[in-house]
């Protein structure tokens, strides 16, 4: 019976799912990468659109719905939370860990280094309108024009430096379509898993609900993100990987925010976001100038790595 009441506690059931999850997340990333890199070469696509327009914004799913359901429940430190520290996991983090485990992460001249400075100037867009303490409609309006425009511009370069084919049979791409599909099931499904369990962890160890969220659920909902970022990364097709990187970042940013204000203006706590703010601001502007590199090595993983770590320790500052 002491078993039974063991693995039934709510931090073990929850440790389960949790690991778990991992797993499930792992394997379908995979297939995922193998499914989107076979359709890119059949398309004529480059790995840093497919990366952009498919994989970040499959990936993304958890990070928004997360965060939607923290803002439209009157939760702004929830919604806030998840979405900051999910980008703040992308632009530190994972970014870090790519460069770690690939040592020397080749960057070819693609749409993204031919733009990356209107993509920094795009992506500064939200802090900018954040400082009166909200994201009215107006704003709102801003993001999703500029989201528009950025990606109008990246499709009408790929279709100049690439070599987008003009039709493909269904026959030679609808098993990567069901690939694909069943993978993203899976990738969400478990993510979903990782959220709930992560959070009921957290709960029982009575954490403020914004570190919660800033930490737990950001962390969490990028795993998949992570996941297939590194399997790109082990496949040799980074493109996809950094794609799905900054794919997430002007989704979430620029899309996710402004749709969102539209619906329901976002009052901004200042106080409470401040940190994360100028975080991302540094991390994000020094990862669009290591574009212009050649490579992203070790060093440049040490310093986003450093970067999040830092993060992390004041935001537990504050809450001591």
């Amino acid at each position: 019976m002491a078993f039974l009441d063991i693995i039934t506690h709510p931090i073990v059931f929850s440790l389960f799912v949790l690991i778990s999850s991992l797993i499930i997340l792992l394997k379908s990333a995979d297939y995922i990468v193998l499914s989107i890199g076979s359709y890119a070469k059949r398309l004529g696509l480059s790995d840093a659109i497919i990366g952009l327009v498919v994989v970040a914004m499959a990936a993304s799913a958890p990070e928004i719905i997360s965060s939607l359901t923290g803002f439209l429940s009157s939760g702004e430190s929830v919604g806030f939370g998840s979405i900051l520290g999910a980008n703040m996991v992308h632009v530190g983090f994972a970014l870090g860990i790519l460069c770690f485990i690939g040592k020397k992460i080749h960057i070819e001249p693609n749409i993204f280094t031919k733009r990356r400075l209107l993509m920094w100037a795009f992506l500064m867009l939200p802090f900018i309108l954040a400082l009166d303490g909200q994201l009215s409609r107006p704003d709102g309006a801003i993001l999703i024009i500029a989201f528009c425009t950025y990606f109008g511009i990246l499709w009408k370069l790929e279709g100049t430096l690439g070599k987008i084919k003009k039709e493909i049979k269904v026959k030679h791409i609808w098993q990567d379509v069901l690939v694909f599909l069943f993978a993203f099931a899976a990738l969400m499904l478990s993510g979903r898993w990782l959220v709930f369990s992560s959070v009921t962890i957290a709960n029982e160890l009575n954490v403020p609900t914004y570190f919660i969220a800033l930490t737990i659920i950001g962390i969490g909902t990028t795993i998949p993100d992570i996941a297939i970022e590194l399997k790109s990364v082990f496949s040799k097709r980074e493109g996809i990987g950094l794609g799905d990187l900054l794919g997430s970042l002007v989704i979430e940013l620029l899309l996710f925010f402004g749709v969102l204000a539209l619906i329901k203006p976002i009052e901004v706590n200042l106080g409470l976001v401040l940190n994360a703010f100028i975080f991302l601001v540094i991390l994000i502007s020094a990862m669009i100038f290591f574009l212009d590199r050649k490579e992203l090595t070790w060093k440049h993983g040490a310093f986003f790595m450093g970067g999040y770590l830092l993060f992390l320790l004041i935001e537990i500052y504050k809450i001591i």
